[in-house]
């Protein structure tokens, strides 16, 4: 058996070379995040790669796209049954290198991601794992179980020290990233969703649902009620000026990425009444 699991690994260690040499020999790189090879989902029949980001909608934007290529559906369906079945719809790295044809598409598509304010996505990680995470995963981590403006502290902290990049959930956007900024032909935000996307993927020409609903999660995933963080509305009562700072000089690549304000009033944050 320790046998078999070794050609496993092996065989898996082959695979993933070769995706990342179809990869690298396609977009001319050789900056390739590893660690993020299955983070993009690739679509090659209409040339588009997303390249998918936690606390950033990704799900939403997963749901979104299966609809768009295979039309709406009206199942309601569990949410890890049909995000499972909505990635399908797209490629891995690995399935991509298996065919010639895919792997010489690669040079053609279009990659996209979005990301989120990093004030906002801190929180929204805090809430959904932290805060009240299960403590199996999350248990040994500054603030877990302490809902409250100090727990978010000692994530905070915990992020400072030593965490930034323990979980995908909270590590930098731009780490996030399987290749550079700059092979992306477009990076939404997810606070203008209803306007970025449509635009990113124009010349798709898939019909993408009103702007009205992208501006909200999807349906399968507003279902998720432990999901939902609604973390834009609570920024106020978990932010200090000591949190505001240190995430500020955490996510600066991210702020940079996404064009995002350093000033916390362009949020809504008004610290002078903490």
């Amino acid at each position: 058996m320790p046998f078999s699991r070794t050609q496993k690994r092996i065989r898996r260690e082959l695979r993933e070379q070769r995706a990342l040499l179809s990869l690298a020999l396609g977009r001319k790189t050789l900056q390739i995040r590893r660690d993020n090879l299955d983070r993009v989902v690739f679509y090659p029949e209409h040339k588009i790669a997303f390249n998918r980001i936690a606390k950033s909608g990704n799900s939403s934007v997963i749901l979104y796209l299966d609809e768009a290529i295979k039309g709406p559906n009206n199942h309601q369906d569990d949410y890890k049954q049909a995000k499972r079945r909505a990635m399908g719809t797209g490629k891995s790295l690995i399935e991509m290198s298996r065919s010639q044809k895919d792997r010489a598409s690669l040079a053609e598509v279009s990659f996209f991601t979005v990301v989120r304010n990093p004030w906002t996505r801190t929180l929204s990680a805090f809430l959904d794992k932290i805060a009240n995470g299960p403590r199996d995963k999350y248990g040994f981590i500054p603030g877990f179980g302490d809902n409250s403006q100090a727990g978010f502290e000692a994530f905070i902290a915990f992020l400072g020290s030593s965490g930034l990049h323990a979980n995908h959930h909270w590590k930098p956007q731009t780490d996030a990233l399987l290749l550079p900024a700059s092979q992306f032909k477009s990076i939404c935000r997810l606070e203008h969703l209803s306007t970025e996307l449509p635009d990113a993927l124009a010349e798709t020409c898939l019909t993408l649902p009103s702007s009205e609903q992208l501006q909200q999660p999807h349906r399968i995933e507003s279902n998720q009620h432990s999901k939902l963080t609604r973390a834009s509305n609570k920024l106020q009562h978990y932010y200090n000026s000591a949190t505001t700072q240190a995430v500020a000089k955490l996510y600066a690549a991210d702020f940079k990425l996404g064009s995002y304000s350093l000033d916390p009033r362009s949020i809504g944050l008004n610290l002078l009444s903490n």
